[in-house]
């Protein structure tokens, strides 16, 4: 930045600049900066929250998909001499869980693991109140129907994931 100073030295008018240096910044550029890191952080942070939902609700699906094929190579092998399946609730109360059993049916089996989902997953299928059972042919390994489940982010269930178990015993999710 230069300034303009005026000498006046007898009768002559002398036009002089002075050369001023500024190290600091100036009030708007510290405000413009702030601004700039405040929007950057902002979407840096929002699509860090979106990527972890979508995470969880990966691993999620993940997770179904290996104690269904849990239960299915138990029922296979004949373990116990019993049928295994999954029993999936979206309860009302304690939201969503899935166990693994043995036995004919959820209600008179026995209950080998219990698995909740995530807090920021929820099942869309089996919907809220209801719930669901794959249960494994002994041997052959084939379900007792085709069954769909479908887990979703709680904040955003549009977005969603879906483990299909055809009756040919394919998982698929």
């Amino acid at each position: 930045m230069f300034v303009n100073y005026k000498i006046e030295n007898s009768m002559k008018i002398i036009n002089c600049k002075l050369k001023i240096n500024s190290k600091a910044f100036t009030l708007i550029e510290l405000l413009i900066t702030i601004g700039i890191i405040a929007v950057v952080s902002t979407v840096a942070f929002l699509n860090l929250f979106s990527y972890r939902g979508n995470q969880d609700l990966d691993l999620t699906s993940r997770e179904i998909a290996i104690i269904l094929r849990n239960a299915q190579d138990r029922s296979i092998s004949q373990e116990l001499s019993s049928r295994y399946g999954i029993h999936f609730e979206n309860s009302v109360s304690s939201g969503g869980f899935y166990d693994l059993f043995s036995g004919t049916t959820y209600a008179t089996g026995t209950i080998i693991s219990k698995n909740s989902l995530r807090p920021a997953i929820q099942f869309s299928d089996p919907t809220s109140g209801n719930s669901k059972d794959v249960i494994f042919t002994p041997v052959s390994g084939l379900p007792n129907a085709s069954t769909t489940i479908i887990i979703s982010l709680k904040r955003d269930a549009s977005i969603s994931k879906t483990i299909i178990v055809n009756t040919n015993g394919q998982i698929q999710y």
